[in-house]
């Protein structure tokens, strides 16, 4: 009985006490990018990206479209993703740039900005024409830079929410993102 007794103890004491690498230090409940406006909660995306593939006129595959989107994903806890996805067909040559990165965003209503920190990312690129230059690897610590942007909440001519954001305060170009899904 003694046996069965320090075994479950040791049992209990070796699972309780273990975390596993790379899991995250937010406790439920917790916030650990400060408060985001619930408004902006959930998936925002510029540009496009197909979900669908693309078939010549003979039936061969030739993949998808061009594709250029940036997408953000912000989560009630005060993290996010951001998704950047590219590629291109040049001379029957096949080009993709895929980025990820997660991290803690910080929106600052006051002044109209939010700032990504991320702790994670990878970087996944893919050359048709040469693929000795392929890459698919995580992100280094000093490539993963802290980035402000300034946001603006606005209703599109569509009547849906739209994020419209610049990379400095006075620029007069903006990106537009719309809520999306997937």
């Amino acid at each position: 009985m003694k046996t069965v007794f320090f075994f479950l103890l040791g049992f209990v004491l070796i699972t309780t006490s273990c975390k596993k690498d790379g899991a995250a230090d937010v406790q439920p409940g917790s916030n650990p990018g400060g408060s985001l406006p619930t408004a902006v909660v959930g998936k925002w995306m510029y540009g496009s990206f197909s979900m669908a593939d693309f078939w010549t006129y003979n039936g061969t595959y030739a993949g998808k479209p061009f594709e250029l989107a940036v997408v953000f994903d912000f989560k009630a806890n005060g993290t996010y993703e951001k998704y950047f996805v590219s590629s291109a067909r040049d001379y029957s040559c096949r080009t993709e740039a895929f980025t990820y990165e997660k991290g803690i965003v910080k929106f600052s209503e006051a002044d109209g900005s939010f700032t990504c920190t991320p702790t994670e990312g990878k970087y996944r690129g893919f050359y048709s024409c040469v693929p000795s230059r392929n890459i698919d690897r995580s992100m280094e610590k000093s490539e993963m830079k802290v980035q402000t942007y300034y946001y603006e909440l606005k209703t599109g001519s569509n009547g849906k929410p739209t994020i419209v954001v610049r990379f400095n305060r006075a620029d007069e170009n903006v990106s537009t993102f719309l809520p999306t899904s997937w």
